[in-house]
């Protein structure tokens, strides 16, 4: 089983996914990272581009081959969970691990970083529409919920290693 990591931009997902696949002894596959070295540009480029149908498309290419195999740790692009084919896969596939943030702190975090093309310009007021438009996804992939606001990404992967462990052990 691979342990998924889904939220908003700015949940600490890829930060998170470090500390726990460190943890686990684990590897750690982040698909934003796979799609950004497939395409050899960053993807606020490749928005600007070809868009973001495009961008969804070969997201779900990667989504279905990283979730292939089991036994590591994935962090999911915070779009991914909005394609139902990428739900059914991550479902089917992953421990999925849901890493909320107060809307304030989503938006201290991400100011400023001009790589999240869905956040530009009022970054806190784009953070609650799109946390609005994509929590029902979120929460139909999840098996667990860890709230980052006040804790540290070692902190957070020690919770979700704890309630792994406990689903694995009850197997």
């Amino acid at each position: 089983m691979n342990i998924g990591l889904t939220g908003m931009p700015g949940t600490m997902k890829s930060t998170v996914g470090k500390e726990l696949a460190s943890l686990l002894g684990m590897p750690l596959v982040d698909t934003d990272e796979e799609f950004e070295r497939e395409e050899g540009r960053k993807i606020s480029d490749v928005f600007a581009d070809r868009g973001e149908a495009y961008f969804r498309a070969r997201e779900k290419e990667i989504v279905s081959r990283v979730c292939s195999g089991d036994g590591k740790v994935i962090s999911f692009g915070g779009g991914v969970p909005i394609a139902e084919e990428n739900r059914d896969i991550v479902r089917r596939t992953c421990f999925s691990v849901r890493l909320t943030a107060a809307p304030e702190r989503i938006a201290e975090r991400c100011s400023g970083d001009g790589s999240r093309p869905l956040l530009k310009g009022d970054v806190e007021a784009n953070v609650r529409r799109l946390a609005a438009e994509r929590e029902p996804y979120y929460a139909d992939v999840a098996h667990f919920t860890v709230d980052t606001t006040d804790i540290s990404p070692r902190e957070a992967a020690r919770i979700i290693a704890a309630e792994y462990e406990k689903v694995r052990g009850g197997k």
